[in-house]
């Protein structure tokens, strides 16, 4: 059988708004991909970022591109991705994919593939809800849902109104106590208010706050800024390299890295990235970005390729979405069952079949 990896873009609606510091989202857009090695089958997601509006046609063109001449079957072939100089959020597609073929194809599953010999991998991981509703009762009644759901650990997406999200977050503690709040200003904090704002949410016992200042600060900047609070500071956008997992270890300007494939490039960048921050001394936790329940698959074996104890995954954002590529993973007592079919443990084949 030949090999070969293609490509179909989609434009999928959301049921739920994704409120958050760039905007309100009703559609999330990217591609899927589908690597066929030796007749394995393998599935990637390349996700656009949720603000990104760029047609998904036009992404596909350009993965397309990148692809040329390129076989999947080649032990090279990601390397030559590399010296093409692809984007992560592509060549995490195209990694998945053939990552995911070439370990269905050796009969293991993508995080058995990955794992280093002799490493026992969990059965399931912890997953955390995401709450982004503006109404501090709606908040409450999100975090409600997720203890219900046996969920002890939510992500409150916080923005520039400040007082707002004082009072979202203490409407949320004031409620459950004991639950873990993590806060998220998605870069939207300017420096010369983001340490009182923080500094006013000490009181809410926040297990971390996430990335809050505007996109290019100095690493140096969270090191003043980690100094200026007792809230534990989390680097997510600034985190993309093992370079990078260095810089922030050496400058003292995290206690802990949020990380995503898609930014990465990949699971296989991510676990060059762990271990950079293992090495480093600095705690992680694997998250997505708002991507399809494919995507949201790979999240649980990244997840579950992560240091014990594994923190609460951002990956439970399935109910955002009105449609989908294929059934999203449950959520069963607050977790994810980490797949167990080789390869991905994900089939999207009635989705790929029913697009033009």
């Amino acid at each position: 059988m030949t090999d070969d990896l293609r490509i179909k873009p989609y434009r999928l609606d959301l049921q739920t708004p994704y409120r958050w510091s760039k905007g309100t989202q009703h559609q999330r857009a990217g591609l899927i991909l589908r690597a066929k090695i030796d007749g394995s089958v393998g599935w990637g997601e390349a996700a656009l970022p949720p603000h990104v509006d760029y047609p998904p046609e036009a992404f596909a063109a350009e993965a397309r591109a990148l692809l040329a001449g390129l076989d999947p079957g080649d032990a090279d072939m990601l390397d030559e991705l590399g010296l093409r100089e692809c984007p992560a959020r592509l060549r995490c597609g195209f990694a998945t994919a053939v990552i995911t073929a070439r370990a269905a194809a050796a009969g293991r599953t993508l995080s058995q593939h990955l794992a280093p010999a002799g490493t026992v991998l969990p059965e399931r991981i912890p997953v955390n809800e995401l709450i982004g509703d503006a109404d501090p009762r709606t908040c409450v009644e999100r975090a409600r849902e997720a203890l219900a759901a046996g969920q002890d650990t939510v992500k409150v997406k916080c923005t520039t109104e400040r007082e707002l999200d004082l009072a979202r977050v203490g409407a949320i503690r004031a409620a459950f106590p004991a639950l873990r709040i993590r806060i998220d200003p998605n870069e939207s904090w300017p420096l010369d208010w983001a340490a009182d704002q923080l500094r006013a949410m000490e009181r809410f016992e926040i297990e971390y706050c996430e990335e809050p200042l505007p996109r290019g600060t100095p690493l140096a900047e969270y090191g003043r800024l980690r100094r200026q609070t007792t809230v534990p500071i989390a680097l997510d956008d600034s985190i993309r390299t093992v370079r990078d997992v260095e810089l922030a270890a050496l400058l003292g300007a995290a206690d802990v890295l949020v990380l995503k494939a898609q930014r990465v490039g990949g699971p296989d960048r991510l676990m060059e990235v762990f271990a950079a921050a293992r090495e480093a001394g600095l705690r992680c936790t694997v998250t997505s970005s708002l991507e399809t329940s494919l995507g949201l698959t790979l999240g649980i074996h990244c997840a579950a390729l992560a240091d014990a104890p594994i923190a609460a995954a951002g990956i439970g954002t399935a109910r955002f979405y009105a449609q989908n590529v294929g059934p999203p993973p449950p959520i069963v007592d607050g977790h994810m069952a980490v797949p167990t079919v080789p390869g991905l443990g994900f089939d999207a084949q009635a989705w790929w079949d029913a697009q033009a």
